[in-house]
Formats: structure tokens, C-alpha cells, sequence
């Protein structure tokens, strides 16, 4: 099995905390479709490198797939179809805007007969928390959302949240999460917010506009996202993930399982034979990359010791967690060095042991950046 990422790059404006790529453009702009025409180019080029595959995941995202016209969408996966084995069963999903939560979109979705997953940043649940984060959508937006996915059908769906902004309080977190559960959302993706480099919130923080919470406060309301949504019968299967049960995203899944995937678009990532590679970011560059018939602008060839850290570093992120006796069969050579890191004295509270799995606590999971370091070699 393998899957298949198509980077869409563009939006509106850029919300104050992504550091993903994207550029602003008009819907059909001259822009927009010189970049179609490279995607699909770049998607038949690749083909031969899945010959023997079989795609059980296709995920748009972005930047904004659901800016563009669904036209383009249609032409996209057409050219999947016609260059890669597609899953009968396969897990379609696309990113859309709430704001874009139209009768016509989800018409048009539901016409095309490829599209079976969505996935959709809410952020908040309220126009204050939406504004700070520099949303380009209101509440109602929301709930427009939600009831067109009942009214087309669409049972397999995801929201994200964000939390840990000094303006959100614990009251808004409890309330957001009651209707979620009313709602039967079946996947949430919940995030604390961070503020990376290069972003409008790193300049506003610089600047003393916004203000970092401290430590406890980003557990707390942690530990109360975990809590409401175990409550209310979510599997917390992932590190940022949630869902009623078999609802979890295979697309996502599968990176954390080492299936082989190629991405396509501006700065998307492939993960095959055993090496990694990058596009180029910028949509000048990525333009240059396809004119040449170049695969790839960066590629890293995994060494043991790089398959050893991302074996920890991935399945660490799980629900399950390592399994032991796995890891001891496929890195004998680090067996010992991760034994002795999971024993040490200040970091063993931070483990559950069940069977011949190992898994972080909660508290772990809130520092599972400097954890998992602590195993690399």
C-alpha cells in the first residue's frame, strides 16, 4: 500500500500562526493554471516510481484546496487514475475552508464520487478565538459546515482546534468540545499553538503585540482536550488525534506506519526507497524542478541510524506505542543504548508499559519532543 499528497498552495491570506507554504492568487488566475499544468505533469513523471503500488490514501491539502475550482480537483484526480493503481477502497480526503462550506461545493464533491474524507480547520468555536488566530471564517461558517455534511452524506469527516492562546479560556475549551460530541464529529485534530519562525505571530510576539502562555498553562488545557474528548468516547490514537472508534485517518496512519508516499506541489515530501525527498518550496522554483524533469530538489538517503530515530520518534506518537520486542528484531544494535534511555531515572515516570508495548503518559506526551530526542543516536 502507498499514498499520494498533493500540495494545493494557495489562499486567501495567511493565518497568523502556518508556516506552510502558500501565496496569494485569484481563484482562476493565469497563476493557477500554470500550476495545474505543472502538477499534472509532475504526477505523470513520477508515476513509474509507484509501478508496483498499490495507492490506498490520496489527500489534497494546502494552502487551501477547497480555493480553487473543483474543476481543477476533477482534472487532478483524473490524472491519478490515469497514471497509478488506485485502492478500490481508497481513502480520498480533501481540505476545506468553512468559509467555503458551500450547497454548490458539497454538490460537487458528492457528484464527483472520488472525494470520501474531509477535513476542515474550525480552530474555534468562537469569533473572539477566530479573530486571534486571524481566521478568515466565523462561527456560523462552522455550523453551515457541519449541517451540510449531514444533508450530502459525508459521515467521515475531521475538525481541527487549537488551543494554548492567552485569550481562550478553559470555559470556551469545555463548551467547543459539548458541541463537537453533540455534533458526532467523528475526528479531531487538536493542536497546541505554536509560533514558528518566519510567521506573522513570530513578528507579534517580537513585537510584545501577543504573549506566550507559560508552561502549566499549555498543559492544562492539554490535559482538559484529553479529557473532554476521552469522556465523550474519543480514542486519543495520536499525539494531536482523536476519534470515535474506526474513524481515524488512514492518510495520516500510514505516515506513522512507514507506508511509501509521493507528494506533489511546492514543498511536498516523498517517502520512498528507503530515502526522503523534498520539492522545491517556492512556486518559481517548483516550476524550474518540473521544466527539468527533476524528481526532487533535496533527497536524503536513510542510513540504520536514521531508521532507528524514526522508528522512536513515529511510533512513539502512537497510541500503542513501541513495541519492544519489534524494535529489538529490526535495531539489535540499539536495543541496549534504548533500554537504557527508557530506564533512566528522570524519565521512566514518563512511561506506561503494557504487554511488550511502551507508550508516554500523558505528562510525556506534553514534552515527547525532548523525550524522544533523548533516544536518538
Amino acid at each position: 500500500m502507498s499514498g499520494l499528497y498533493i500540495h494545493i498552495p494557495f489562499c486567501v491570506r495567511k493565518c497568523g500562526y502556518c508556516d506552510f507554504y502558500s501565496v496569494r492568487a485569484s481563484k482562476d488566475s493565469e497563476l493557477v493554471q500554470h500550476f495545474i499544468d505543472n502538477l499534472l505533469t509532475e504526477i505523470s513523471f513520477k508515476s513509474y516510481l509507484f509501478k508496483n503500488e498499490i495507492v490506498d490514501t490520496v489527500y489534497f491539502g494546502g494552502g487551501t484546496p477547497s480555493f480553487i475550482s473543483f474543476s481543477y480537483i476533477e482534472r487532478i484526480f483524473s490524472c491519478l487514475t490515469k497514471y497509478y493503481n488506485l485502492n478500490p477502497d481508497l481513502e480520498c480526503t480533501i481540505e476545506i475552508n468553512p468559509e467555503h462550506a458551500t450547497d454548490e461545493y458539497f454538490r460537487q464533491m458528492r457528484s464527483s464520487g472520488f472525494i470520501n474524507r474531509l477535513s476542515t480547520g474550525f480552530q474555534a468555536m468562537d469569533d473572539q478565538g477566530l479573530k486571534y488566530l486571524g481566521r478568515n471564517h466565523s462561527v456560523s461558517d462552522n455550523y453551515r459546515y457541519l449541517d451540510l455534511c449531514s444533508k450530502y452524506d459525508f459521515s467521515n469527516f475531521s475538525v481541527d482546534y487549537i488551543f494554548g492562546y492567552e485569550t481562550l479560556e478553559n470555559k470556551e475549551i469545555e463548551r467547543s468540545f459539548k458541541i463537537f460530541s453533540d455534533y458526532n464529529i467523528p475526528h479531531i485534530s487538536a493542536y497546541s499553538l505554536g509560533i514558528e519562525d518566519n510567521t506573522p505571530f513570530a513578528k507579534k510576539l517580537a513585537s510584545g503585540i501577543i504573549h506566550r502562555p507559560d508552561d502549566d498553562f499549555f498543559l492544562q488545557q492539554f490535559k482538559l482536550v484529553h479529557n473532554l474528548l476521552e469522556s465523550f468516547g474519543y480514542q486519543h490514537y495520536e499525539i494531536s488525534n482523536y476519534s470515535l472508534p474506526g474513524m481515524y485517518s488512514r492518510h495520516n496512519s500510514n505516515y506513522w506506519d512507514f507506508v511509501p508516499y509521493l507528494g506533489f506541489g511546492p514543498s511536498a515530501h516523498s517517502f520512498y526507497n528507503n530515502s526522503r525527498s523534498w520539492n522545491a518550496r517556492k512556486l518559481v522554483d517548483y516550476s524550474k524542478q518540473i521544466s527539468e524533469k527533476q524528481l526532487y530538489t533535496e533527497n536524503e538517503i536513510l542510513n540504520q541510524d536514521d531508521n532507528f530515530n524514526e522508528y522512536v520518534m513515529l511510533k512513539f506518537r502512537t497510541f500503542k506505542g513501541v513495541d519492544i520486542s519489534c524494535l529489538k528484531s529490526r535495531f539489535p544494535k540499539y536495543f541496549d543504548h534504548f533500554m537504557k534511555i527508557l530506564h533512566r531515572k528522570d524519565l521512566v515516570d514518563y512511561f506506561d508499559f503494557t504487554d511488550d508495548y511502551v507508550k508516554l503518559t500523558l505528562d510525556g506526551i506534553f514534552i515527547s519532543d525532548y523525550i524522544i530526542s533523548e533516544f536518538f543516536v
